[in-house]
């Protein structure tokens, strides 16, 4: 009962930061949005840093974004049903990209959120399977009736 306290404790907190992240007018104030600016600058000037720009930047921002999506949603499944996650994660970025195309005017609503937000949540699920699957499962007690 604990652990389903608390995981509906985290799902809902790691909701209000998706929201937060997706669908409010701005993610960034202008003074966030140039210290972003100037930490890609400074990692392209890196040796082997001149592939990292802002577009790429932002595709692994999103992966890394929905990794903890798809291992919440894993976890609120039975063991073998983990890859559920990883659809639900398509289907919720999904929806958040059509409420940004449709309702949000201050924001982009991109495909390619779609796909890294897909990436992380298969991620995020495939590493509570494999974990799972790395572990025994809980016993579970069995009321055996007896025959008196």
């Amino acid at each position: 009962m604990l652990r389903k306290l608390l995981l509906l404790v985290v799902t809902a907190a790691y909701a209000w930061v998706i929201w937060r992240m997706t669908l409010t007018p701005h993610v960034f104030s202008d003074a966030q949005q140039s210290l972003v600016w100037h930490a890609i600058s400074w990692a392209q000037h890196l040796p082997g840093g001149s592939w990292l720009t802002y577009d790429r930047t932002e595709f692994l921002a999103n992966i890394a974004m929905f990794v903890p999506v798809g291992m919440i949603a894993a976890m609120w499944f039975p063991r073998r049903w983990w890859f559920l996650a990883a659809v639900l994660a398509v289907g919720l970025s999904a929806g958040i990209e059509v409420t940004q195309g449709a309702l949000l005017p201050y924001r982009v609503a991109d495909p390619h959120d779609v796909l890294s937000n897909g990436m992380g949540g298969l991620l995020g699920a495939t590493l509570v399977g494999l974990v799972r699957s790395l572990t025994p499962a809980p016993r579970r007690r069995r009321l055996r009736a007896r025959t008196v």
